[in-house]
């Protein structure tokens, strides 16, 4: 008897574990942008706390909040006023810690939520907040990198973009990619692009069954080069969710490949050096991979 009480008891502790983790895994995130990060397998929980940091300094950026803009402005109009009138090392301090605050706050409740993918060595990040745009902050923070050539993280590898999360099914990434294509290739004609789908841990959905999808949505008009494309359309399958973005950016960004910038390749050794990143990043995917036959 006490032993069918304990079982119930680490059951129920087993129990309440699980579900606090389904609240924080990647398929709640599904509707919404994201990005995907890949790592050291090692180093996830560093990797969380480094990634938040760059995205909400991005974020400042390139989205300052109402709160800021109206600082600068009073700050400038002030300006004059606090000339003649000098602060004690007291003001100062406590409006330093007011600033501190405020900048806590913004970044707590909200724009961005590190989930469990499922496979390690990726970290999916959610945009909570919907008006900011995941490429948009992507490719500032890799524009940064280049221009700078310095990064604040030892263990990212790469950041993708995902425009948006959903099942992953055929039916579900077509109708999930569609806006996105039609956004990118409606109006124009005789761009060339390329579809890249990456899977990891996902079953045995057909990857040509969704090169085909989105090829048709595309059309005859448009031509895929796979070497040099204008148009990239990703699609990063983990577990039971679905990433899906169009970009123009994919090969200028080193396949969003922070390591490919700041630690170039001998020209020689590329092709090697391509293929061996790409194993590291996706190793733990093969079994998934061996049903597309």
């Amino acid at each position: 008897m006490a032993d069918a009480t304990g079982s119930t008891k680490r059951k129920g502790q087993w129990s309440a574990a699980a579900s606090h983790k389904k609240r924080h895994v990647a398929s709640t995130a599904k509707g919404f942008s994201a990005v995907l990060v890949t790592c050291d397998k090692t180093k996830e929980r560093q990797v969380v706390k480094d990634i938040l940091n760059i995205l909400n300094d991005a974020a400042d950026v390139l989205y300052p909040t109402q709160d800021d803009e109206d600082d600068g402005r009073n700050g400038t109009a002030a300006a004059t006023e606090d000339d003649d009138k000098p602060k004690s090392s007291a003001e100062l301090l406590q409006e330093e810690i007011d600033g501190l605050k405020n900048d806590a706050k913004i970044r707590k409740t909200g724009r961005f939520s590190a989930l469990d993918s499922g496979v390690k060595g990726i970290i999916l990040v959610q945009f909570l907040d919907q008006t900011m745009d995941v490429k948009k902050i992507i490719g500032h923070i890799f524009d940064q990198v280049q221009k700078t050539m310095e990064f604040s993280s030892r263990f990212i590898q790469r950041m993708i973009p995902l425009e948006k999360l959903c099942y992953p099914s055929v039916e579900e990434i077509a109708a999930c990619a569609t806006p996105f294509i039609e956004r990118q290739f409606k109006d124009t004609t005789g761009l060339q692009f390329a579809v890249e789908v990456r899977k990891r841990n996902s079953g045995n959905i057909v990857t040509m069954d969704i090169i085909n999808a989105c090829v048709a949505v595309v059309g005859p008009q448009h031509k895929v080069n796979l070497t040099t494309p204008d148009v990239v359309i990703l699609i990063e399958i983990f577990k039971n969710v679905c990433g899906v973005s169009v970009v123009t950016n994919f090969h200028q960004h080193k396949k969003f490949n922070v390591r490919m910038i700041l630690e170039p390749h001998v020209k020689g050794d590329k092709k090697q050096a391509d293929q061996n990143d790409e194993t590291k990043a996706d190793d733990a995917t093969e079994d998934a991979n061996d049903n597309d036959k």
